[in-house]
């Protein structure tokens, strides 16, 4: 699961960070004390999970979610308990009090792996995914799709067949997708892997179009 730490305090960023080294199916995407810095990269890269501090100067952690059009999974990791009915209404997975034992954090991580694992059987049983475009709910197989591309508050997807118009953004389109299929390799563009024909280090090509590859997302693709 891919997982972002956001918290004002560099030692709990340490401590969660170590956490998450401790658990196989985590992988640190991003730790930041800035939650703009952290907005940023939540609503342009595909995060699994939000490890979320609550009371920090800059901006309110529950302040935080509210701005997110898609949401990850989130767990609270506060020092206060006062927070509980708004994380009970946002729909966290868990609420962890400061100081965090390794064995509650495991627990908690373990809740978020079960949801996100079911979510991720979910996308790959429907073999579709629907969207709506010209005031019409459009079904679109996965295995139709070349790939998608940004176009700030809209997305083009681009199938063997047509292309369709519709009012999301990367982020929350790539939620609705299984991320076994897709990949994203640039801020513009999702692709379906078993669509690439071909890549040099900087673009992929899909059909006859060439998309690049960006720095941000250059790591993850070549890993994967």
């Amino acid at each position: 699961m891919k997982t972002l730490i956001l918290d004002d305090e560099q030692p709990a960023i340490n401590i969660l960070k170590g956490f998450v080294e401790k658990v196989a199916f985590l992988n640190l995407e991003f730790a930041t004390d800035n939650p703009i810095d952290a907005l940023d990269y939540v609503q342009n890269n595909e995060i699994d999970l939000l490890l979320l501090d609550i009371e920090m100067p800059d901006m309110n952690g529950v302040d935080f979610v509210r701005k997110l059009t898609s949401p990850p999974l989130i767990i609270f990791t506060t020092a206060y308990d006062h927070y509980a009915v708004e994380g009970f209404d946002l729909e966290v997975i868990d609420y962890l009090l400061k100081p965090i034992r390794f064995e509650r954090f495991l627990k908690g991580v373990n809740r978020a792996k079960e949801k996100w694992t079911i979510e991720q059987g979910t996308k790959t049983d429907n073999e579709f995914i629907e969207i709506k475009s010209e005031y019409k709910n459009v079904r679109l197989a996965y295995k139709d799709i070349l790939y998608i591309e940004g176009l700030k508050d809209y997305v083009k997807i681009h199938t063997k067949e047509r292309t369709v118009l519709t009012r999301m953004n990367l982020k929350g389109i790539m939620s609705k997708l299984p991320s076994q299929r897709f990949i994203r390799l640039h801020r513009s563009f999702i692709v379906n892997s078993a669509m690439i024909e071909s890549h040099t280090r900087s673009f992929v090509v899909v059909g006859k179009k060439q998309i690049p590859i960006g720095k941000a997302f250059s790591d993850a693709f070549f890993n994967r």
